[in-house]
């Protein structure tokens, strides 16, 4: 019976690990993702205002 419950919960701690893995590798991707685009819409806003100015 020890070892069914040993086994139950190295499998729910490894799965926890899993989920945790995935979850920050998606907000990392996601970060990513969003700081990209803020420096395109950052580097676009300036040079639409080079382009008014000249």
């Amino acid at each position: 019976m020890m070892h069914l419950i040993l086994v139950i919960a190295v499998v729910i701690i490894l799965a926890a690990s899993y989920l945790l893995t995935f979850a920050l590798c998606r907000a990392a991707a996601r970060r990513d993702m969003l700081e990209a685009r803020w420096r395109e819409e950052s580097a676009g806003s300036v040079s639409e205002e080079s382009h008014e100015s000249a």
